[in-house]
């Protein structure tokens, strides 16, 4: 839902940069099985399927490249990441219809990221809930908020991380977030948590070790595949944009972008070193898988053993990011010249 939601805010911002119309087709489905009249009263405008005219003169950007994919998987802990080359293509393209599926953020190259989050932070404080969210939301916030300080904690499990087959546990364990919230006490006793979390069990820990300190929305059930399932997370959400600071799960948007809402300080929950093999690992296993798809279509001449040498070199000796960047570049290149043959 968070993914959607940037993506839905990203492209009403450069809508708006660029003089565009939006048109947002939001479709349930296993990941976010909602529709959109469900979730808010905000009437978003729909465009017909399929578009023809993609393919007749409109622009299509696919998020399915070899960099939006490993983006997906490891992305970094800058929450202030975009696309950029996408806004660049969108202001630049002159066609009737232009379409986009992505769920990323992305963000014009002349936007500063302070007026990008302000101008995110408006869309989403824009959104009305639908009146049994609205209902649920008032509630606790009147019940639990009003009056005291609150710190969101949002502990992510269940599918979080499971693109690069990590526990999500091994990244950000529960004893930091335990930690974390210690070290909240020891500055103000009284302050109370926000807990919102994907797993029973994780909440049954907090609440036996902090009992009164612990306000949680109850659920029957966490579940993506059912319409209260995702209502309940959106009331989730939006409580835990209410609070004064959250404590979140390392590249969780879910957590991110309720920050932005308000504009409040969000931090990460994350062992260091368990990221960094999460990242060389990940990064490293689409790295062959590319060279096993180059080597299946024939594009692959050389050593294979000293080609991998060489490439793992690379990325130990760059970082993942500088390295994402370079062979981006360098497939962005390729691509670029490969269509200027085609016109010649």
């Amino acid at each position: 839902m968070a993914n959607r939601l940037r993506a839905v805010a990203s492209a009403k911002i450069l809508a708006d940069y660029t003089g565009r119309k939006l048109l947002v087709n939001w479709i349930p489905s296993v990941g976010c099985n909602i529709s959109w009249e469900e979730l808010f009263e905000n009437t978003l405008e729909h465009c017909s399927l399929p578009l023809p005219s993609c393919h007749v003169g409109g622009a299509r950007y696919e998020d399915d490249s070899f960099l939006s994919e490993i983006i997906l998987r490891i992305r970094t802990r800058d929450p202030d990441d975009f696309y950029w080359d996408l806004p660049r293509s969108l202001a630049n393209d002159k066609s009737d219809m232009i379409a986009l599926h992505t769920c990323l953020n992305f963000r014009a190259a002349e936007m500063t990221k302070e007026s990008h989050k302000a101008a995110k932070s408006l869309f989403y404080r824009s959104l009305i809930p639908t009146g049994v969210i609205e209902k649920a939301v008032r509630d606790m916030q009147t019940q639990y908020f009003e009056g005291r300080d609150v710190v969101g904690i949002h502990i992510r499990r269940r599918d979080h991380l499971s693109p690069a087959r990590i526990d999500p546990r091994l990244v950000c364990p529960t004893d930091l977030f335990i930690a974390a919230m210690k070290e909240v006490l020891k500055t103000k006793s009284d302050t109370k948590f926000f807990l919102c979390t994907d797993d029973k069990k994780e909440e049954r820990v907090i609440m036996k070790l902090f009992c009164d300190a612990v306000i949680v929305y109850e659920k029957n059930t966490v579940s993506r595949a059912t319409k209260k399932g995702m209502q309940d997370a959106l009331v989730d959400w939006l409580l835990l944009s209410m609070t004064s600071r959250i404590i979140g799960s390392y590249s969780s948007s879910f957590s991110e972008e309720a920050g932005i809402v308000n504009l409040i300080k969000t931090e990460s929950v994350l062992r260091g070193e368990e990221l960094t093999m999460t990242h060389y690992r990940a990064v490293f296993k689409a790295v062959l898988r590319e060279l096993s798809k180059a080597l299946f279509r024939g594009f692959f001449k050389g050593d294979l053993k000293e080609y991998v040498k060489t490439r793992y070199a690379k990325l130990k000796r760059e970082g993942v990011k500088n390295y994402l960047l370079s062979s981006y570049s360098y497939r962005k290149r390729k691509v670029i010249n490969s269509l200027r043959k085609k016109r010649h």
